[in-house]
């Protein structure tokens, strides 16, 4: 390898670097204690909280990057509004095994399990069970015994 070539790797490789790390900062971040709280500051008009949640939907976390449709939300909801939750899910279980979720790593709230290529028996062994949406293109990890549910876009492969 020449000097040329050399310093030509190495400047690719710190631009490579710099560009990735950027990505993380253009990510917002949103925390609401209920579902009224994120409808009265526009989360759902804009977006980035699906409709159609739960009404007792709680302890929501919200992120996006404005530069695109990508988003990541997490809430728990109550056992007793369990139906809504699954009106809004294709009703049969899918395995997202191999499927990429590329979640920024600014989002540190977002569970290890559900970064990166998925893993269907590692989610199934947190109590997850994953779903596509019935419109549109989010899916969702949900855990029925623990009122947690994790919903964000998918990509195709």
């Amino acid at each position: 390898m020449t000097r040329a070539s050399l310093a030509l790797a190495v400047v690719l490789a710190v631009v490579v670097v710099l560009v990735s790390g950027c990505r993380d900062t253009k990510i917002v971040t949103n925390s609401y204690a209920n579902l009224a709280e994120a409808r009265a500051a526009g989360a759902m008009s804009a977006g980035y909280i699906p409709e159609g949640l739960p009404p007792g939907a709680h302890d929501i976390r919200a992120a996006y990057d404005p530069n695109s449709v990508d988003r990541w939300v997490i809430f728990s909801f109550p056992d007793s509004e369990r139906d809504q939750l699954m009106a809004l899910l294709d009703p049969a279980a899918q395995s997202l095994d191999g499927q990429l979720a590329d979640v920024p790593g600014r989002i540190e709230w977002w569970p290890a399990v559900l970064r990166n290529t998925l893993n269907a028996d590692a989610i199934k062994a947190t109590g997850l069970v994953t779903y596509r949406a019935r419109n549109g293109d989010r899916l969702y990890a949900v855990n029925w015994s623990q009122g947690r549910a994790y919903v964000w876009t998918a990509h195709a492969r």
